[in-house]
């Protein structure tokens, strides 16, 4: 039976069939209703003269047990897979949820680039599908705008779905149904540039198809486009090859990859080049720019394939970062950083250096981690999709960004956190209050010379370090916080947890903080810059304490590490945490002055003291709102700057699951299922 006969017809008894979507070299893809439930779906079924190779029912049960495995919601949900008898024919199907919406190839062929703010919510969607095929061991080889769906989500925005696992390698696949496998098929391959002779045109062929000796219903596993190579050669295995093509001259004992009757056609956003050929015709399709995104792509597209896999090497899954890389670049400049036909394409991002992403209104950091991932070194691109789209956010956000999250989380906060800047600061309060005692008391000479002096310095002293120690416990304190907010954010903020979590680490912490309070008062007496520098360097010293297995110089090393991803940053924080309640309480000591000063007939003398005095009264409490609002800012930044290095909150995750925060039943089985979720994840 036709498969445009299908339509009308109830599938398996299951699904009623209404209208055909698309066809493609396989089969066809048809908009069908679950009669059961009424529910629309999408119908993908294999022509019936595929049924009769072993190699295609393989492949399609391949696409069903890659994207069967994978539950995301950013991966295209497989509800079924089965054989249903079609008249006197057998048909494999593989239903898939209908999906609203269009490809962003699509949308890219009105637009051309899109704005950063859309293009980072893209990738991370995207990035977080692609990283969960991978710690499933499935590599997807063919990442292109044509496989990233966009649905609407009803709330302004869009709901990315990866679509087209049918040519994914899994690394633990489970025995094949048949001894004759697609990949048993499959001859050592030769990569095709140096296979391929251009055409009289001077462009290189992207697809060879054989003219009568293949046979009608062409046997076609995984590649697209392949050639036989001389019966010597050797290479790795040629499920990981790139898009190859069979010479007509192939032995055709030798099942392997030939091509298909009739005309091209799309199926499901990959498509196939189809044989076209009269008797003893050899057909040469070439491919432009514009159409290498539908040439070879059983196997890889070429505009968007890595080097190792357009060489024919042995894949993992930094060949789909390579694609991540590449599909960034064109989002963000209009085009992928080579053009031309296959043959031109495959051997430039084989041998030559990508184009300078130069984008205006885009970080250069962002540039810099796109042109990473681009990389002919594996070893040099991201290390995985995750850490590729946390560093996209990281580098995409600049100081103005992280101020407006850490006011918004402040606010939404308040009470959290001055009730833990008040508790913590109980100590300054009490320090502040006898350096304020002491200063008075020399005002009205009641402490003798030199003890006056020596007292007043005494006091400075250890009120510095108390404001020092109390202000890192702070940030400490708010990192874990706030890491609470970002990892869990349904799960209530309370301090008791988080001062239980620093009460394990209280020792390295007091000791690490005092010591760096100490380096920082040193260089602030020998030239002042020294000691600014000392406490950029350390400013996530807390942090680092407080959510990492760092201390003492381990977690000073650290620190230095992440201020080095976000200098400007780190010392915009020290002066607003430092300077600006200074100048606040100057100011406004000052202008009490100035009051009293008018009252007293501008009799000046004494006025010293009293300016100090006001000074340290209205520094207190400005300090304590500082500190309280910059460590927010800090704990924010310390996420920025790991994020930025290609970490993720996956840690976070891990480490708040463990939390006994609850005996609450419920909340013990999400924490199991978390954990448990976690592990397999490793």
């Amino acid at each position: 039976m036709a498969l445009k006969n299908l339509i009308g017809e109830v599938l398996d008894g299951k699904y009623h069939i209404e209208k055909q979507l698309g066809e493609g070299g396989m089969g066809a893809v048809y908009f069908a209703t679950h009669l059961g439930t009424e529910r629309p779906v999408a119908l993908k079924v294999i022509a019936p003269q595929f049924m009769k190779h072993d190699e295609f029912v393989e492949r399609f049960r391949r696409e069903a047990r890659a994207a069967g495995r994978l539950r995301h919601p950013n991966v295209v949900d497989v509800t079924d897979f089965g054989f249903a008898r079609v008249g006197a024919d057998q048909v494999a199907y593989l239903v898939m949820e209908y999906l609203d919406g269009c490809t962003l190839d699509e949308i890219l062929e009105e637009e051309t680039s899109l704005p950063l703010s859309w293009v980072i919510d893209i990738l991370e969607q995207t990035c977080s599908a692609v990283d969960e095929a991978h710690q499933q061991g499935i590599i997807h080889r063919d990442l292109k705008p044509d496989n990233i769906w966009l649905e609407p989500n009803r709330r302004g925005g869009y709901t990315i779905k990866v679509l087209d696992f049918g040519i994914a390698k899994l690394d633990e696949i489970a025995e094949p149904t048949s001894t004759n496998s697609a990949e048993e098929y499959l001859p050592p391959r030769t990569p095709i540039f140096d296979s391929l002779a251009p055409t009289e045109s001077g462009e290189s062929p992207t697809l060879i198809t054989g003219g009568e000796s293949a046979p009608p219903a062409a046997e076609l596993s995984e590649a697209a486009t392949q050639i036989q190579p001389p019966a010597a050669q050797t290479g790795a295995d040629l499920s990981e090859a790139g898009t190859l093509a069979f010479t007509p001259e192939a032995d055709e004992s030798e099942a392997g990859t030939r091509m298909l009757p009739a005309q091209s056609m799309e199926e499901m956003g990959t498509r196939i080049l189809e044989q076209r050929t009269t008797d003893k015709q050899i057909v040469m399709q070439t491919g432009s720019a514009s159409s290498l995104t539908r040439v070879g792509s059983i196997l890889g597209t070429p505009l968007y394939m890595s080097p190792e896999q357009c060489r024919g090497e042995r894949l993992d899954a930094r060949t789909d970062i390579y694609s991540l890389g590449v599909i960034a670049y064109r989002l963000l400049s209009g085009q992928t950083p080579f053009s031309g036909d296959l043959h031109a394409v495959m051997k430039m991002h084989c041998d030559e250096p990508p184009p300078p992403l130069k984008v205006k209104h885009v970080p250069k950091k962002v540039q810099a981690l796109v042109m990473s991932a681009l990389s002919k070194n594996p070893d040099e691109r991201p290390p995985n999709a995750a850490a590729f789209s946390s560093a996209l956010r990281a580098h995409s956000e600049g100081a103005g960004s992280l101020l407006r999250r850490a006011l918004t989380l402040y606010s939404e906060h308040l009470p959290v956190f001055l009730r833990l800047a008040l508790l913590v600061f109980a100590p300054v309060i009490v320090f502040t209050l006898l350096q304020v005692t002491v200063t008075t008391l020399n005002m009205l000479h009641l402490i003798p010379q030199p003890w006056d002096g020596v007292l007043r310095v005494s006091v400075t002293i250890l009120t510095f370090l108390v404001n020092f120690v109390s202000a890192s416990i702070i940030a400490g304190v708010t990192t874990w916080l706030v890491t609470q907010m970002l990892a869990v954010p349904l799960r209530p903020v309370l301090l008791r947890p988080a001062f239980s979590a620093i009460k394990k680490r209280l020792r390295p912490f007091l000791t690490t903080t005092i010591l760096i309070s100490l380096l920082v008062l040193a260089g602030v007496a020998l030239c002042f810059i020294p000691g600014v520098y000392l406490a950029c360097n350390f400013a996530l010293v807390a942090s680092v304490l407080m959510m990492e297995d760092f201390r003492g110089r381990a977690a000073m090393k650290r620190s230095r590490a992440l201020y080095k991803r976000s200098r400007r940053t780190v010392f915009a924080i020290i002066l607003t945490q430092f300077f600006v309640p200074l100048v606040l309480s100057s100011g406004s000591s000052l202008l009490i002055l100035a009051v009293i000063a008018a009252f007293r007939k501008g009799e000046l003398k004494g006025t010293a003291d009293i300016t100090s005095i006001l000074q340290q009264l209205v520094a207190l409490p400005l300090t304590i709102m500082a500190t309280s609002l910059t460590s927010v800012i800090t704990a924010l930044l310390y996420w920025k700057t790991r994020l930025a290095g290609g970490e993720t909150l996956r840690q976070a995750f891990v480490q708040f699951a463990d939390e006994e925060v609850s005996a609450r039943k419920w909340q013990q089985r999400m924490r199991t299922r978390l954990q448990t979720h976690m592990k397999t994840h490793r």
